[in-house]
């Protein structure tokens, strides 16, 4: 069976620990919820904890955290859900505040701090 487990990393890059977050989604062949989280742990440990970015500047991985396991079975002719969250604003921020907080991204200058230096 395939499960869907999400993951979020935190990092801080350079002197001003500048914040990044990524989240990840891993498709997992796994029997049970049990075993798709056993099996995501192994494939984060491993994970490079810290690389210097093409600037020069420390990337550290500050938190890896397993948030949410799922069993992906939606598949339909062609198409297959690999993730789907709801959530609310519990915030006090306006509803389009928050919008805009929840669909940021990263622009290619932006993820350019978090580039391994050896890679680019």
């Amino acid at each position: 069976m395939k499960y869907g487990v999400k993951v979020i990393y935190t990092y801080s890059v350079g002197e001003n620990c500048r914040k990044y977050y990524e989240e990840q989604i891993l498709l997992v062949d796994a029997k049970s919820f049990d075993e798709a989280y056993e099996k995501a742990k192994k494939y984060i440990a491993v994970y490079d904890i810290e690389h210097k970015n093409p600037q020069g500047e420390l990337v550290q991985t500050e938190k890896i955290e397993l948030l949410d396991c799922f069993h992906a079975f939606d598949e339909e002719e062609d198409v297959q859900e690999v993730y789907s969250s709801t959530m609310k604003n519990q915030t006090s921020l306006s509803e389009e505040e928050f919008y805009q907080t929840i669909t940021n991204q990263c622009d290619d200058e932006e993820m350019y701090a978090l580039r391994y230096e050896e890679f680019n």
